[in-house]
């Protein structure tokens, strides 16, 4: 299944929208996505069909873990066991 731009979004939070959109943006019509999510904090883009965008996808996914996955604000990694990248205010605001 070839997930669209606004399944993709849904798969990640909404902090991520415009990391996702500008993959979106340069795919090019022959690529092949077949998964997004999170892990270890940081966006994960899983891609067939091209390799002209690889660069870029891992600069996307390298920013991930500097904006938060909810709000979009400068974040880092955060947690034990599941790592989340968030935002101090959106970070405090899961430990309550």
């Amino acid at each position: 299944m070839n997930i669209t731009r606004e399944q993709a979004i849904g798969c990640v939070g909404p902090g991520w929208a415009e990391l996702v959109g500008a993959i979106y943006d340069k795919l090019p019509p022959d690529a092949y996505i077949y998964q997004i999510k999170e892990k270890f904090g940081g966006l994960r883009f899983y891609v067939d069909g091209t390799t002209e965008l690889l660069d870029f996808i891992d600069e996307m996914e390298d920013k991930s873990l500097t904006i938060c996955e909810h709000c979009g604000k400068p974040g880092k990694p955060r947690g034990g066991g599941w790592v989340l990248t968030m935002c101090d205010e959106c970070y405090k605001s899961r430990l309550v």
